[in-house]
């Protein structure tokens, strides 16, 4: 499945919303007359389901994921909580989690395009795995676009206690308070049925 594609048609084939900007429009709906009847899905189907969901909404290629899988399944801790945790303390999530991007993949892209540095040090990789302390800012010269002028006027702070903070109460900076518990992450998808999809093939 590729992570580029069409969001619409990604939700539509796996029966989810898979981007936070389709909460206003119904991906799910179809066009014209539904001419077969839809097959009821297999334990691996199932399963596969929810690794493609959880995927797409934070836009990590297959190869990525395993990698993910194994480090937490390496740990020796819960692994569900720790691919979670760890899917949460990606880069790009922080910055559309802390609202300075509309959807992960405008965050990806942000990132991508050297907008943000880490500790007073410019990146431009959207996996970049945060640590507590680690501060995110918007470089001095990004500011002077029209969307950051924009961003000012609509950025709202983070609720008290969430992991990531806005250090300061104007501009764009953010810092980690701490690491992201699992239970804060948008889980559209069931993390039991991933660790079980790749715990026969990892």
């Amino acid at each position: 499945m590729n992570i580029r594609g069409s969001r619409c048609k990604y939700s539509r084939a796996l029966g989810r919303k898979v981007d936070q900007k389709l909460e206003d429009k119904d991906p799910l709906s179809r066009r014209g007359p539904i001419r077969r009847r839809a097959r009821k899905k297999s334990d691996y189907g199932l399963h596969l389901t929810e690794v493609q969901v959880c995927r797409m909404m934070y836009g990590i290629y297959e190869r990525q994921f395993r990698n993910y899988f194994k480090k937490a399944k390496a740990t020796g801790e819960n692994t569900a909580d720790v691919l979670l945790t760890s899917l949460e303390r990606r880069l790009d999530n922080a910055i559309y989690r802390s609202g300075m991007a509309t959807t992960r993949r405008q965050a990806r892209q942000m990132v991508a395009h050297r907008h943000f540095s880490v500790n007073g040090k410019p990146l431009d990789r959207p996996s970049y795995q945060l640590r507590v302390g680690d501060v995110i800012e918007v470089k001095g010269g990004k500011l002077a676009k029209p969307f950051y002028k924009t961003l000012q006027e609509e950025l709202v702070d983070p609720n008290p206690g969430f992991w990531l903070q806005r250090d300061g109460k104007d501009g764009f900076k953010f810092k980690v308070d701490r690491l992201p518990n699992p239970d804060e992450a948008e889980q559209n998808f069931d993390p039991a049925y991933i660790v079980e999809f790749y715990s026969k093939y990892v």
